[in-house]
């Protein structure tokens, strides 16, 4: 269950000092107590009580490693756009697609195809099975499919707004 102090977390609760150690965290998220308080001035202890306060309002929602997919042998990069129809709910449809490991990224979206999927699959085959198991869910009309060729920019930092 979300904390509903979370959801009424505003980005004026944020001072300067919470927006400079968000930057600092979102460029390595392994730098120290002690690197941060170089960069900002403030005690460890008072950073440490900051980055739990933002844990707990689900601010800072976790730290992960970046991982260049294609040095594991993954080649393929799926997006599909799933028409759908109002036989199955949404919550259903939502459910099974948070379960499936390949989808990295998922999205309801307006328009025609109300569903958007990205997923990382090692070649061919399993882009293909992939792309099986989201055609045989309950529901699903339709699938618009594309292979991405290249990677431009893959960025996942959000940019902090100064006050």
């Amino acid at each position: 269950m979300r904390d509903k102090m979370a959801d009424n977390f505003e980005i004026a609760d944020l001072d300067r000092y919470d927006k400079e150690i968000l930057k600092i965290l979102q460029e390595d998220a392994k730098a120290s107590l002690r690197d941060i308080e170089k960069r900002i001035g403030l005690s460890t202890t008072s950073i440490r009580m900051r980055i739990n306060r933002m844990k707990e309002k689900r601010i800072i929602k976790q730290y992960v490693t970046l991982i260049d997919c294609r040095q594991l042998g993954y080649r393929e990069m799926v997006m599909a756009s799933l028409r759908v129809n109002s036989s199955q709910p949404l919550d259903t449809l939502k459910d099974k697609i948070m379960s499936m490991e390949q989808v990295k990224y998922a999205y309801i979206v307006t328009g025609e195809y109300p569903l958007f999927i990205m997923a990382k699959c090692l070649d061919h085959q399993d882009s293909i099975k992939l792309i099986e198991c989201l055609r045989n869910l309950p529901g699903v009309e339709e699938i618009k499919t594309q292979l991405v060729l290249d990677k431009i920019k893959e960025d996942p930092t959000v940019i902090i707004p100064d006050d």
